[in-house]
């Protein structure tokens, strides 16, 4: 029982940190918010905050991976369903996702680049029975860059189509049919 009420006292404590961090993306740049300010809006002590994580970057990728795991599971995806929910999640958290593609963020950029590349390579791997580990790894830096790309744009410029539409205009841009030579049914 003492464990069930730990568990549920770090799950608080992550969803209030979560939350603070949202909330101040929503007010200024990721680059300047302070693990500081997280605290003082979660009311939550600094060396709570890093008892559970090493600075907001590791708060920053597990708010990632928390919003993905609520919207969709990546590895039980094809790569044009794992397109389309992405889409669905960047219209969700837009502001979210306007300051991690910006262009000045780099190292935002790269912890979507990782976490998204690792569903992608966890489906690719699971389904593919013909390709080597270099292919693997060429084709999810291949897909992640694109749709990284096409995403980037899409924020810059307002959103100027829809997400169903962007969806059917890089699936016809992408060679999907790759994954299915190689055995990766999509």
């Amino acid at each position: 029982m003492d464990k069930k009420k730990e568990d549920l006292r770090v799950k608080r404590t992550h969803k209030l940190l979560q939350q603070s961090l949202l909330e101040l993306i929503e007010k200024q740049s990721f680059e300047t918010i302070t693990v500081k300010q997280i605290c003082d809006l979660a009311m939550v002590h600094r060396t709570t905050f890093y008892t559970h994580f090493d600075d907001k970057f590791q708060l920053l990728s597990h708010t990632l991976q928390q919003i993905a795991e609520q919207e969709f599971k990546l590895a039980q995806h094809t790569p044009t369903e794992i397109f389309q929910e992405l889409l669905a999640v960047t219209t969700k958290h837009k502001n979210l996702f306007s300051q991690l593609l910006s262009e000045e963020k780099d190292s935002l950029r790269n912890i979507i680049r990782r976490d998204m590349g690792n569903g992608i390579k966890e489906y690719v791997t699971a389904h593919s029975t013909h390709m080597s580990a270099i292919d693997i790894e060429i084709t999810v830096e291949a897909y992640v860059g694109a749709v990284l790309g096409v995403l980037h744009w899409w924020i810059d410029n307002k959103m100027p189509i829809d997400q169903s539409e962007l969806h059917t205009k890089l699936k016809l841009l992408m060679d999907w049919d790759f994954l299915k030579l190689q055995n990766v049914k999509d």
